[in-house]
C-alpha cells in the first residue's frame, strides 16, 4: 500500500511502509472518533460543528434542556481559543490528561457514560 501523505520517514509518496505514517497526525481524529463513539453507545445526541478546514471552531454540540453544551476535543496543549465568540453557557474541554480544572476534563473519563 502507498502513502501519499508524509510520513515520519519524510520520504513522503515514495513511502511503502504503512507502519511510518506519522502518528501524531491521526491523533486528533482518534480522540474525535472516541467521543463520537462514546455519546452514541450512551445514547447522547451531539451535533458536529466545524466548518471550514483550519478555522477554529468548537467540535460538537449536545442539546439539552438547560441550553446547549459545546465540547472541545484536543491534545494536552489545547486552549480555549476555540470557544472564542460562542455565547453558550455550558462549555467543556476534553483532553487526554488528569485535568480538572475549569472546563477541562479527562478525555478518557467518556468512556465510562
Amino acid at each position: 500500500m502507498k502513502i501519499h501523505t508524509l510520513c515520519a520517514c519524510n520520504r513522503g509518496s515514495t513511502c511503502w511502509d504503512v507502519g511510518c505514517r506519522d502518528e501524531f497526525a491521526i491523533r486528533g481524529p482518534l480522540r474525535e472518533d472516541f467521543f463520537a463513539g462514546a455519546m452514541k453507545a450512551a445514547g447522547i445526541p451531539f451535533n458536529y460543528l466545524k466548518t471550514n478546514r483550519g478555522a477554529k471552531t468548537p467540535d460538537y454540540l449536545i442539546p439539552t434542556d438547560e441550553g446547549d453544551l459545546i465540547i472541545e476535543i484536543g491534545g494536552k496543549g489545547k486552549g480555549h481559543r476555540q470557544f472564542k465568540g460562542i455565547s453558550a453557557s455550558k462549555k467543556m474541554l476534553f483532553t487526554p490528561s488528569a485535568n480538572l480544572e475549569g472546563m477541562s476534563r479527562p478525555l478518557e473519563s467518556l468512556g465510562f457514560l
